[in-house]
């Protein structure tokens, strides 16, 4: 019976990353890429490796950057965040390259404020629902997880610490205005990944307190 509790909850928790991740990759693909808004993280800074080199894909460069980044969050964070987190970043590259080779994506709007305030609302909530099952999309998300384990930094402020340098690297890449637009959406993106996520573990702490209520009973 427990194993099959067990495998109950690792299944709802793959299936929360999946569609964590179509978000995050929907934001991407539809609102952020075809703009030109590094919104930070390593899907920011792929947008702006792939303005240099175009003949690598945005979801190819998030693989291989995830890469290097893979081993670090064995070691620092554990093996089931490691294990979500390459499975979460497979993901989110082949469903990122999948909506651009084969469903060709385009900007939903050229509005460029319109565009971060929905970019950032469909890419934070992905972004929130893996944290708040201790897993990321990959990339920079490792690093603000680290950040936000090792000191008492809550996970959003983690997340604008670590994706200042990859707006600095898009505003001299796309220009001083996008760059503007981009630290507008990783602020926004931080305040909403705490939402999504406080949202989220309260939710799942109120389901395991009835669980534990209803064995008692």
């Amino acid at each position: 019976m427990k194993k099959n509790n067990n495998f109950a909850s690792t299944l709802k928790d793959y299936v929360l990353i999946t569609i964590g991740v179509i978000l995050v990759a929907f934001g991407i693909q539809y609102f952020y890429a075809p703009n030109e808004i590094a919104g930070g993280g390593l899907s920011g800074l792929a947008l702006v490796i792939s303005n240099y080199v175009p003949f690598l894909s945005v979801g190819t460069i998030i693989f291989l950057g995830n890469l290097i980044l893979f081993v670090v969050s064995f070691i620092l964070v554990g093996g089931d965040f490691g294990m979500k987190t390459i499975y979460a970043s497979f993901a989110l590259s082949f469903v990122m390259d999948f909506m651009e080779k084969v469903m060709h994506s385009y900007a939903l709007t050229n509005n460029l404020l319109l565009a971060i305030v929905m970019g950032t609302i469909v890419i934070a909530a992905g972004i929130g629902m893996t944290f708040a099952i201790n897993a990321s999309t990959g990339g920079t998300d490792i690093l603000a997880k680290i950040l936000n384990k090792y000191s008492r930094i809550n996970i959003g402020i983690s997340l604008l610490i670590v994706d200042l340098f990859v707006v600095v690297c898009g505003a001299f890449t796309f220009g001083l205005d996008k760059g503007i637009y981009s630290l507008l959406a990783v602020i926004m993106n931080g305040l909403v990944v705490d939402r999504v996520t406080i949202y989220i573990e309260k939710k799942q702490k109120e389901k395991a307190n009835s669980d534990i209520e209803k064995l008692a009973s």
